[in-house]
């Protein structure tokens, strides 16, 4: 006989770190088993090559403040995340 129960990813990820450690490996280890890391690199070398043609015309310098702008505004809004 088998149940079927349905969860939320948030009550997922919350059930895993409950589990011991041990636990959490075994299942760290099943989901490695099952990536397609070929597809990851494709991905990400076609995210890279974008990023490179939308600032072809930019220079290193403008593309670093706008790297360093969001930076500081990730950050803030993580530190405002935190204090709520």
């Amino acid at each position: 006989m088998s149940v079927l129960v349905e969860l939320s990813f948030d009550q997922l990820k919350e059930a895993l770190h409950k589990l011991p450690s041990e636990e959490k490996v075994a299942i760290w280890r099943m989901l490695d088993a099952e990536i397609d890391r070929p597809a990851i690199a494709q991905r990400f070398d076609a995210a890279i090559k974008e990023i490179r043609s939308s600032y072809s015309n930019i220079s290193e310098d403008e593309v670093m403040a706008d790297a360093v702008a969001a930076t500081h505004l990730a950050r803030k809004a993580k530190h405002a995340k935190n204090r709520a």
